[in-house]
């Protein structure tokens, strides 16, 4: 199998901790951008560091700095960005269109992905507020991709139960409530729900 040089933005994340992994396990010359932005987070400087231990290459570079962010991945084939979905609102929404224009800029990139780890935003156009505006952030990057002719893989893994199972799927905390639970929509929504995690959650040694 052809190897690849895969650059991981948001290497340091849930999610993109593992990618890291991947790469490395499938043989891929991996490299992982590291932001200056880190400062004093001990926990990422040692993942960062263990990275590098096992043969991943730290690529240091702010999303703020487009040329440094440009060189970064001109020395790459593949791109993957794994920024947590939290990450999408505001400032970090630009940062994100920040990289799809380095990647533009480069011109070498054969394939770019960029943080889908959610629900398709192309299926959500019924989506109720607050949760929408984070799907139509996700569309304004996609239509920057493929104005760019970046090549592209969209990854929609739908949603997380860790993420949303412990809260009853309440916005804004990761505790369940006490008091009372909102329920969206119009409360018909279909869903499925994994009793045996709904027991490791009771009952951790299950």
């Amino acid at each position: 199998m052809e190897k690849s040089r895969v650059l991981v933005v948001g290497g340091t994340g849930y999610i993109g901790r593992r990618i890291v992994k991947a790469s490395l396990a499938q043989g891929h010359e991996t490299y992982v951008l590291m932001r200056p932005e880190i400062g004093l987070d001990i926990d990422k400087l040692q993942m960062l560091l263990s990275f590098k231990a096992q043969g991943a290459r730290l690529l240091e570079a702010s999303l703020d700095d487009h040329q440094g962010l440009v060189a970064a991945v001109k020395q790459v084939d593949v791109v993957v960005s794994a920024m947590s979905g939290v990450h999408f609102r505001s400032h970090n929404l630009h940062l994100q269109l920040k990289l799809v224009e380095a990647i533009k800029e480069a011109g070498n990139v054969k394939r770019f992905l960029p943080s889908e780890f959610g629900m398709d935003p192309a299926r959500m156009g019924h989506a109720l507020e607050p949760g929408r505006i984070t799907f139509d952030e996700k569309m304004e990057i996609r239509r920057a991709i493929e104005e760019g002719n970046i090549p592209h893989t969209y990854i929609s893994a739908n949603c997380f139960a860790a993420y949303f199972v412990p809260n009853l799927c309440q916005m804004c905390t990761l505790l369940p409530p006490k008091e009372k639970v909102h329920v969206y929509g119009d409360g018909n929504v279909k869903g499925t729900i994994n009793k045996y995690y709904l027991y490791y959650l009771i009952s951790p040694s299950f």
